[in-house]
């Protein structure tokens, strides 16, 4: 997940893009997906978007201008890409790739076997039992990506019954050899045949069997000096090769986890790539902290996450070496129930999938690397900046969240030169008395934190940061003094005009407010810490309000227990959507009868 920089900043933020092919995803604050994409190249082509040409489509400009985060999955080749994409616009849904309602909408890959010459072609309508689909696509544009590396390797034909029919020369595929010409004789029926069943192999996950036997058709050819076969074998080859090396994001038969280690320095990551129902439904990566036993850490992974009734669990793939394999096999069967295995012994199409866990593990450990780098400048700079004489090594920040006034939020974040401490992040209940007073509610959360001796015994700030203008800063600072923690330095940080990133202001006692440039690497690092913290404290105020207002409405209903509370609000998905529905829509969900349902219809609809 990386955060799109302002405009400023924007071009040395692409140029860090793995030039790589694999998927990419636009979001928006909220992190919602907005557009999901493919690329051969995932910098040339997110660059496109940033450019300034005057052609732009408007589709284009309202996504890089509504768009705050680009998601990356780095894939091995464009065509696991584009099956990828695929994956995830169905899942996800964003605004600017869905087309349609439902999978009946989707277009599909439609190859006849009822023909006498199939076809390969887009299709979109209802399917017969005779012929062949694969997908669903996500869009007429990734069929024909995928329609034209089939055609690119297997030659077969994309035309109309009737167009077929009334050929008397070749067409224009022919000439640019994406089709064999079976209208005109060119390719008999036989030879036709095994080419089609090729491209079914293909779509099914079957590319690494193709390239064998393309390879000893080659070898035959060459044997009987049938050159210009070979070379038509050869051709093959170098096509799969280039557009699926390896199947590694569809053609599963086996459920699969797919475990990697990568170390840089002291920096380690665990990256967890799962296969289900045949496809790669997602990449994680976990930060390993406190390692002082790398020999023991494949172990201690594996027995954390699967040694737990509720884990989603497959069969586990990985290169390291475990100790204690088959004890982990054992107690992780036992908690499942049902037999799983940790293999080491990797197959070919097993061995891609470890691959694309590595890639994108490597990625996000080598992109952590060089934030921690470029953090460790930015503290520098901002202690320049402040003129500090003592070290700048933690820094704190505090936000409220509320909306008008009802159920705030205070929210504490903690930066060190490694980025954001978790575990030193705090959010508070404001009081009644200081709800709806920003000042107020800062106050009350400096003493709550501050005014702890445990805290001032383990560990202070050394700097904080205030969201907000010269009051703010004066009032946090004047609240700090009366706490008699004078040693923490306090700055605050204000939207400038039109509430733009561009003109932020940062506000330092008895100073002027500071317009820094916008590449200035002392506000970058303020106005960074400043958005998390936001984004940190706008999340527990949603999640404080949404508790409330179930627990304020459902919970008042005699009769309406934890279970049917959560029956209700997962079928019908809100409380607005309980209060329009009628006794007997309520009579229908399963699990609530006719009793329960007037209880909860009359309370909604009392007079």
């Amino acid at each position: 997940m990386l955060k799109i920089p302002e405009k400023d900043s924007v071009k040395l933020f692409l140029k860090e893009l793995p030039s790589k092919p694999g998927v990419y995803k636009f979001q928006d604050k909220k992190h919602n997906s907005i557009y999901i994409g493919k690329a051969k190249n995932i910098r040339n082509r997110v660059t496109s978007y940033f450019s300034e040409s005057k052609s732009k489509s408007k589709k284009v400009e309202s996504i890089v201008n509504e768009s705050n985060y680009l998601d990356l999955v780095i894939t091995k080749t464009e065509l696991e890409a584009l099956l990828f994409e695929q994956i995830r616009i169905k899942e996800e849904k964003p605004k600017y790739n869905v087309q349609f309602k439902d999978d009946k909408g989707y277009p599909w890959i439609k190859i006849e076997t009822s023909k006498e010459f199939p076809s390969a072609r887009s299709f979109l309508g209802k399917k017969t039992k005779e012929d062949l689909y694969f997908g669903p696509f996500p869009s007429s544009y990734s069929v024909k990506g995928a329609l034209d590396l089939i055609q690119k390797t297997f030659k077969l034909r994309d035309c109309t019954d009737s167009t077929f029919k009334n050929r008397s020369r070749p067409c224009m595929q022919f000439q640019i050899n994406k089709c064999s010409a079976p209208c005109v004789g060119a390719i008999d029926r036989e030879e036709y045949l095994k080419e089609v069943n090729d491209a079914k192999n293909l779509l099914m996950g079957g590319a690494e069997s193709l390239i064998d036997k393309f390879y000893s058709e080659m070898d035959k050819n060459s044997e009987k000096e049938a050159y210009e076969r070979a070379a038509m074998f050869r051709d093959k080859i170098s096509s799969l090769r280039e557009v699926q090396r390896n199947q590694s994001i569809a053609g599963f038969a086996n459920e699969r986890d797919a475990i990697t280690i990568c170390i840089n320095g002291e920096d380690t990551r665990v990256g967890l790539t799962q296969v289900r129902g045949g496809w790669i439904i997602g990449h994680q990566n976990f930060i390993v902290k406190g390692n002082k036993f790398k020999e023991e850490l494949i172990s201690t992974f594996i027995q954390g996450r699967y040694l737990n009734k509720r884990a989603d669990i497959a069969d586990i793939l990985t290169t390291e070496e475990i100790s204690n394999k088959a004890e982990l096999e054992r107690s992780i069967s036992q908690v499942h129930g049902k037999k799983i295995k940790i293999l080491s012994k990797i197959s070919k199409q097993d061995s891609g999938l470890l691959e694309i866990s590595k890639r994108n593990t490597e990625f996000s450990l080598n992109r952590a690397t060089k934030k921690k780098r470029d953090l460790v400048k930015k503290f520098n700079s901002l202690k320049e900046f402040l003129k500090f004489e003592d070290n700048l090594s933690l820094i704190d920040s505090i936000d409220i969240s509320h909306h008008s006034g009802q159920n705030p939020v205070g929210g504490v974040v903690t930066y060190n030169t490694s980025g954001r401490v978790s575990n030193e992040c705090r959010t508070y209940n404001i009081s009644k008395e200081n709800s709806g007073n920003d000042i107020a509610s800062t106050q009350e959360v400096i003493e709550r934190r501050y005014g702890n001796s445990l805290i001032k015994k383990k560990r202070l700030p050394d700097l904080l940061i205030i969201d907000g203008g010269k009051t703010h800063l004066k009032a946090a600072k004047e609240k700090l003094n009366e706490l008699g923690v004078e040693e923490i330095n306090v700055i605050s940080i204000s939207k400038g005009v039109r509430r733009k990133a561009d003109y932020d202001l940062v506000h330092i006692i008895g100073l002027e407010p500071k317009d820094l440039l916008q590449d200035d690497l002392s506000k970058l690092l303020i106005q960074e810490i400043r958005d998390e913290t936001h984004r940190f404290s706008i999340v527990r105020h949603r999640r404080k309000s949404k508790n409330r207002l179930t627990k304020s409405y459902l919970d008042s209903i005699p009769g309406i227990g934890r279970k049917r509370k959560s029956i209700l609000l997962r079928y019908f998905g809100s409380i607005d959507q309980i209060k329009r529905a009628s006794s007997e829509d309520i009579a229908n969900v399963p699990g609530i009868g006719k009793t329960t349902s007037d209880l909860v219809y009359n309370y909604f609809n009392q007079s």
